[in-house]
């Protein structure tokens, strides 16, 4: 498909935390929304049809052969989801895998791919395996699939929704809604929990990677729990020692539910997002200091000038600045989400708003990934020619 140039299950997300409840200098006070910066152009590189796969998620990632890789938590031939490959350059289209039970496959993956230092496309799945609470996986660029670890197998937790980081090489970390967990992909290695979430004290619930610093230390965010009952953002050593509760959301200002990957930019601090709360109960942009001091540079407002509602990890471009998504506000009163640019200085604006009726699509529930050749590369849930979704790409002014 030639690229075409144009000027969340809410109630399911829910469900999948009840079970888990059952078991840059940006120094300046919060940003304003300075409106839309209009210079910035959109392709549709592809719109995804049911048989390709629904409900783009995670981050899309360039692998070894530099075209873009990418995931579906439902749909397909099984409805069970897919990994799908994209050529930037002529839109080249293709499904690698079709996830499925039947053959204790992984299922359902609600996070993004990150590239191994042994080349291959690594992830984790909601559901499958043969215990059906969830795999690590990895994946070539030929599709070949192999599960590597089943949950359920051990006592690591269950039912992963965020997606892995890897240390030293084969050494991968993620979360489930109770424990942060380590898989060695090295012959003998196995999978087991590094920590176990106290939900008062710690929080739980993390649907995002964690994030690694260069002093070895891992950093993440849980949705719910901690103090207040609004969230946290901890970090513990790769050995599961350590941890702390670096801070608990209060629900209010402060924002609830920072369920996002947290990004270390060029400053030396993490930067992310809470999807709600801030004074407009829209969700809240925030620094977490590399003295674990917590700031809030934006409050999300909606309407047209601003997003409301974001969930994805934030990315840093060449420029300094931070870029994100939200799955709402920009077209009121019918918002299907926007891309937005905080720049260095603490200014945010809008660089794209998306219409349900347009090529494009809407619903930018992945992060961004930047390209080689300058341009963001995103996936929205909805719209597009069959309804099901798109990937795009974003240029900058010229």
């Amino acid at each position: 498909m030639k690229p075409h140039t144009t000027p969340t299950q809410p109630n399911r997300r829910a469900a999948l935390l009840g079970m888990a409840a059952a078991t840059l200098g940006l120094g300046n006070p919060p940003a304003k929304a300075a409106g839309h910066a209009a210079a910035w152009s959109i392709e549709t590189l592809h719109a995804f049809a049911p048989n390709e796969g629904t409900r783009a998620v995670g981050s899309q990632v360039f692998g070894p052969d530099g075209l873009l890789y990418g995931v579906h938590a439902m749909g397909g031939q099984r409805g069970l989801g897919t990994v799908y490959r994209l050529a930037p350059g002529d839109g080249a289209f293709s499904v690698l895998h079709h996830f499925d039970y039947a053959s204790e496959d992984a299922a359902e993956p609600e996070s993004g791919l990150v590239v191994g230092q042994d080349g291959r496309l690594w992830g984790s799945s909601l559901f499958g395996g043969a215990f059906f609470r969830g795999t690590v996986y990895s994946i070539d660029t030929a599709g070949d699939v192999e599960v590597r670890a089943e949950f359920g197998a051990v006592d690591a937790g269950f039912n992963p929704m965020g997606g892995l980081v890897e240390g030293k090489p084969g050494r991968f970390y993620g979360t489930t809604g109770g424990t942060v967990y380590r898989f060695d992909a090295r012959p003998g290695g196995q999978l087991k929990a590094i920590h176990r979430f106290d939900p008062e004290g710690d929080g739980w619930g993390s649907e995002a990677a964690l994030a690694l610093s260069p002093q070895g230390l891992l950093y993440g965010t849980n949705g719910r729990g901690g103090a207040h009952g609004h969230g946290t953002l901890f970090r513990l050593a790769t050995n599961g020692q350590g941890f702390e509760t670096l801070k608990s959301l209060d629900g209010g200002l402060e924002g609830s539910d920072p369920g996002v990957t947290l990004l270390r930019a060029s400053d030396g601090h993490f930067y992310g997002c809470a999807h709600t709360g801030g004074l407009h109960n829209k969700g809240v942009l925030f620094r977490l200091g590399n003295d674990a001091s917590y700031t809030v540079l934006h409050h999300f407002q909606g309407g047209h000038d601003d997003g409301a509602y974001p969930r994805a990890a934030l990315v840093q471009g060449p420029d300094g600045a931070l870029y994100g998504t939200t799955v709402e506000g920009g077209q009121a009163p019918q918002s299907y989400g926007t891309v937005f640019r905080l720049s260095p200085r603490g200014t945010l604006r809008l660089i794209h708003r998306f219409s349900e009726e347009g090529a494009e699509g809407g619903t930018p529930v992945g992060a961004l990934t930047w390209g080689l050749d300058g341009r963001l590369y995103g996936t929205g849930q909805s719209g597009g020619a069959h309804g099901c979704g798109t990937v795009y790409r974003l240029a900058p002014p010229v």
